[in-house]
């Protein structure tokens, strides 16, 4: 796994905060994203968009500029997600090596794929959150997952799904169609970050 990045907030004011990252984002020069922009170069742009408020994210090496709107939360209340995050995104865990072969293969070696890098390379991630991820099935290439722990009815799941579990799925399975969340996060009763009006 890749050692934990260190993330130290600065607001700038009401509406802007900067974040200096203890490694530098893998992008050249200045990039400036918003919700509307195709983010799939930069990881850490498009999981902090998904954070309450956030309008837009400037990337500059090992700094980022958030921007927020008015009705967001206050600087104090988001920063723990901001870090969240950068971290979800930059520490995603690298894949097992014996990889599924090239093209898609049959739903059982996805499972089998799928079911390892989560035993072994996912979960010890989430758990610093108090999370869990289970392979529940394979449906046509599609892997379908709960979360359970930290992970359900976190306000930040869909960014550790998105950015964390699919990402390292997908390095592991060539041809991979997707992952699925069948978890029931209205029934968390201990999400490591609750959803923006719980």
């Amino acid at each position: 796994m890749s050692a934990p990045v260190k993330v130290i907030a600065k607001p700038v004011d009401g509406s802007r905060c900067t974040l200096v990252l203890s490694r530098p984002v893998r992008l050249s020069g200045v990039r400036r994203y918003t919700s509307g922009d195709d983010t799939s170069d930069a990881p850490v742009a498009k999981a902090l968009l998904g954070a309450p408020g956030v309008t837009e994210v400037v990337v500059a090496g090992d700094e980022l500029t958030i921007t927020k709107s008015a009705s967001a939360p206050p600087w104090s209340d988001l920063v723990a997600q901001l870090r969240y995050a950068v971290r979800a995104a930059m520490e995603q865990p690298d894949p097992v090596a014996a990889a599924a072969p090239a093209g898609l293969p049959d739903d059982d070696a996805v499972y089998q794929v799928a079911d390892h890098v989560c035993r072994t390379e996912i979960n010890h991630w989430v758990a610093q959150h108090g999370g869990k991820v289970e392979v529940v099935d394979v449906q046509d290439g599609m892997v379908v997952l709960r979360m359970s722990g930290g992970c359900q009815g976190c306000g930040m799941a869909r960014v550790t799904l998105s950015q964390g579990v699919e990402a390292a799925l997908r390095r592991a399975i060539p041809g991979l169609r997707g992952v699925r969340d069948v978890t029931d996060h209205g029934a968390g009763s201990r999400p490591y970050f609750r959803p923006a009006g719980a």
